[in-house]
């Protein structure tokens, strides 16, 4: 009786993405495909990395975030390509896909996360899931907290509960909106970051550039989507090669 054919590295990808409900993080395909295939060595992650980008089969739905080019029917609405949305729908959708994401790289981190936006979702489960931190800690004045802090996109929390990094998502508000909240923490050690499209780095450069903002002005940070992706995939797949030491 001939033995069992090992399945190839695209091939236990795919049932791996075919268990998690045909779709699937670079996070949930390191860590359900081992199941398939024994990996050997110590940098599997790198293979993986290079197949849902180069075989034709991997549909990449969002920065980090891939399907079945065979399975499409069965994703969700909201992640499905071939559904149709509205701007606002499809803005809210990113919107609350890169918190998730920014979320699970500051776990990852070991920071307590937290995040105001108790009903949007990161695939299948509501931000305020996968958060670690339910309420802003106060770590200072109740005014800054309260009219700052606990509005901005993401933030994540040091082991004595103060801000080490706060993110504004800003996919379709203002920016200057974001570098307001973020001016009440001028006197921090708090990293600030701004995420948006690439789109928008002309409109931060001009409103970081005003009086207004001279006490942060070397301190905000502005990175595109692309980075969020690369910053979460980085972190998994560190995540991943400390598993095999």
């Amino acid at each position: 009786m001939s033995e069992l054919k090992e399945p190839t590295w695209s091939e236990a990808m795919e049932m791996a993405i075919i268990e998690l409900g045909y779709i699937a993080t670079l996070k949930q395909i390191y860590q359900t495909a081992p199941k398939f295939k024994k990996f050997k060595g110590i940098t599997p992650h790198k293979t993986i990395n290079e197949r849902v980008q180069r075989d034709d089969r991997f549909f990449k739905l969002r920065p980090g975030l891939y399907g079945l080019k065979s399975h499409l029917d069965k994703l969700p609405d909201e992640y499905n390509p071939n559904v149709s949305k509205t701007v606002e729908q499809e803005n809210i959708i990113t919107h609350s896909y890169i918190q998730g994401m920014l979320i699970e790289v500051g776990n990852m981190l070991g920071y307590k996360t937290f995040c105001p936006d108790k009903s949007g979702k990161f695939l299948t489960k509501r931000l305020d899931e996968i958060t670690t931190q339910k309420e802003v800690p106060l770590f200072t004045f109740e005014n800054i907290v309260n009219k700052s802090v606990r509005y901005i996109d993401v933030v994540w929390f040091n082991e004595r509960q103060f801000p080490k990094r706060v993110i504004e998502v800003e996919n379709t508000t203002d920016v200057r909106d974001s570098l307001i909240k973020f001016v009440e923490l001028q006197d921090f050690m708090t990293d600030m970051m701004i995420i948006a499209p690439q789109s928008k780095l002309e409109k931060f450069n001009t409103e970081i550039a005003k009086t207004a903002f001279i006490s942060i002005k070397d301190r905000v940070k502005f990175f595109d989507y692309d980075y969020v992706e690369k910053l979460y995939n980085h972190q998994v797949a560190s995540q991943q090669f400390k598993s095999f030491l």
